[in-house]
């Protein structure tokens, strides 16, 4: 088996985890840091993330074929220094550009220092900061060390790029033997985009944009203005973009932040003269007018690279394409036949990819169409008794199906159910295993049930829907249909959605599916199907289970106490059911 770990490199990282594949590119076991630390994004050693991985594959270190990483060696990150430099003499803006700030003189530097790596320390472990102290384990000052205090020294190590690795993740799931691959985010490895064509089990890449130049950098710079935390609340500027006015001024000043140029992107981002240009206007309008470039930009980098590329299908990755507007905007597309976006888009898929990319390239595996992202771990029926316990709840204890009819009952009489049952998902959508339900014609829900979760949110709830009836409720499937069960991408609602499920339909006329089938979750499918049969809707919503600023909740007393503190009305909790006492009081 194949180990691919995300973990800090140059004493910086966020959504650190762990995948375990097979040889063949099945996805064993797969999670992030952060569900175990409580941490939400944790970037630090993904110690507990490793030792979960390796006891659900049954894998001791000495078992496994290799260790792959995101991260360049000396040899290819001298290459892509050397690819920078010449870009920057080519094209004096990009040069110009890597000084204008900080950080970007940094990178430029970087790049220079890798030019002359042949015969030096590594750049990544001189580089790199001493983090904190895992629950009693030897402190690790940088990845090597983390390899070896975790037993992974002596395992062949495969070391590749990290817009590689969150391309492999979004090409080897899809299932496509070509693609056109593209990924987007704010900086890794000198880079915050690539374009790659896919064929068989290769990736070559044709086009490249270097930071400071960087796509998911202007989306922070725009969130930080719209006073949000840059890197965690980035999808409130999505919900936030329907509520403004996307026109002048607002839109002619972040018009000239960023643009394309062939296959790369271009960017002219200060904060503080946006901030100065900005002043006085309205957060709403500066986000809709930021949506709306960063779909005009990225559409025109999608149509250049369909053109060169002459493919029809797209796989994307990157956190930049958890904007599920812009990935809507590609899809619909006269050039694009179908879209995948990779379901865990962010850092905390790079693990699987680098783990997918090896399986391709070293043992010949073909891409194959993942069934679902249940990839982390499932919990004791005496854990979750135990959990019960602790916090003084009564139980009821009941078979799948019996289970399915009574929460569709609690469903169907307006009451709030929380599931967290079955194996873990990866990436950032909950997909109903750890996931909060209710019904989708009420419309003021979007206020009440996040003031319960103390969250602050501008786009409504998500929908799960049967996919016999997905036709019924969403326009344009046939582009999307796979993606959608992951719930990467937003579709136009039909007036039969718009008039029967008004809570999970945003102003602009879309919801964000997960389309569901039985022989992807009976469970899950049958909660919804019962509820479709009382009340004639074939959707619900869908939210993830967790409390504001808190990772989705992992273990039974994770879910617990969430269930407790949202004060909602039923949990259930593997095979058990739970009432809240004051559920009828709140009705």
């Amino acid at each position: 088996m194949i180990l691919g770990v995300y973990h800090p490199a140059q004493g910086v990282g966020h959504d650190t985890g762990v995948a375990l594949v097979e040889r063949d590119g099945r996805i064993v076991a797969a999670m992030s840091e952060e569900r175990l630390s409580r941490v939400k994004m944790d970037g630090g050693f993904p110690f507990r993330a490793l030792e979960t991985v390796l006891r659900i594959g049954g894998v001791r270190p000495q078992d496994l074929e290799a260790v792959a990483v995101p991260f360049l060696n000396r040899v290819d990150q001298a290459a892509e220094g050397a690819r920078l430099l010449m870009a920057a003499v080519t094209q004096p803006s990009l040069l110009a550009a890597q000084y204008r700030t900080r950080s970007g003189r940094d990178a430029f530097q970087t790049g220079m220092r890798a030019i002359g790596a042949y015969g030096y320390v590594d750049d990544f472990t001189r580089r790199v900061q001493a983090v904190r102290d895992h629950d009693g384990r030897p402190a690790v000052s940088d990845w090597r060390a983390f390899l070896h205090a975790s037993g992974l020294g002596d395992v062949p190590l495969v070391q590749m790029d990290h817009h590689l690795a969150h391309a492999a993740g979004a090409y080897w799931m899809s299932g496509w033997h070509d693609a056109l691959v593209v990924t987007c985010d704010g900086v890794g490895a000198l880079k915050s985009s690539i374009v790659a064509v896919g064929r068989g089990t290769s990736l070559d890449v044709v086009g490249r944009t270097f930071y400071p130049n960087s796509p998911g950098e202007f989306w922070e710079a725009v969130t930080a203005l719209c006073g949000f935390h840059h890197m965690k609340h980035g999808g409130k500027i999505t919900g936030l973009a329907a509520h403004g006015h996307a026109g002048a001024p607002c839109y002619d000043v972040l018009k000239r932040a960023m643009w394309t140029e062939g296959l790369s992107i271009r960017t002219r981002i200060d904060p503080l003269a946006l901030s100065k240009a900005l002043a006085g206007v309205p957060r709403e309008d500066i986000a809709a007018a930021a949506q709306r470039r960063l779909i005009e930009v990225v559409v025109d980098l999608m149509r250049a690279a369909l053109k060169q590329t002459g493919l029809r299908r797209v796989a994307l990755a990157g956190g930049v394409f958890a904007n599920v507007r812009l990935n809507q905007a590609i899809a619909e597309l006269p050039e694009v036949d179908e879209i995948f976006i990779c379901p865990a888009m962010g850092d905390e898929g790079l693990g699987v990819g680098a783990a997918l990319w090896t399986a391709g390239t070293r043992y010949g595996a073909l891409p194959a169409r993942v069934p679902h992202m249940y990839h982390g771990p499932d919990c004791s029926d005496a854990d979750m008794q135990a959990a019960l316990t602790a916090h003084g709840l009564t139980a009821e204890r009941l078979d799948d199906g019996a289970l399915a009819e009574r929460v569709a009952e609690r469903l169907a009489a307006g009451r709030v159910v929380a599931l967290s049952r079955g194996r873990l998902e990866l990436g950032p959508r909950a997909l109903g295993h750890r996931t909060i339900l209710y019904q989708t014609g009420d419309a003021s829900v979007n206020d009440w049930l996040n003031k319960r979760l103390d969250r602050t949110e501008f786009m409504p709830f998500a929908p799960v829907t049967l996919a016999e009836h997905a036709d019924r409720c969403y326009a344009g499937l046939d582009r999307c249909r796979y993606a959608a069960e992951f719930m990467t991408i937003t579709c136009d609602c039909s007036a039969e959605m718009v008039r029967q499920s008004p809570a999970v339909v945003h102003l602009d006329g879309t919801a964000r599916p997960q389309l569901i089938r039985r022989d992807i979750d009976p469970f899950y499918y049958d909660v919804v199907s019962a509820y479709h049969r009382r009340t004639g809707i074939p959707s619900l919503i869908n939210t993830s289970f967790n409390m504001h600023e808190e990772p989705i909740v992992c273990t039974p007393d994770d879910a617990v106490r969430a269930f407790v503190r949202g004060h909602l009305d039923s949990l259930v909790l593997g095979p058990f059911l739970v009432d809240s006492p004051m559920a009828e009081s709140r009705r």
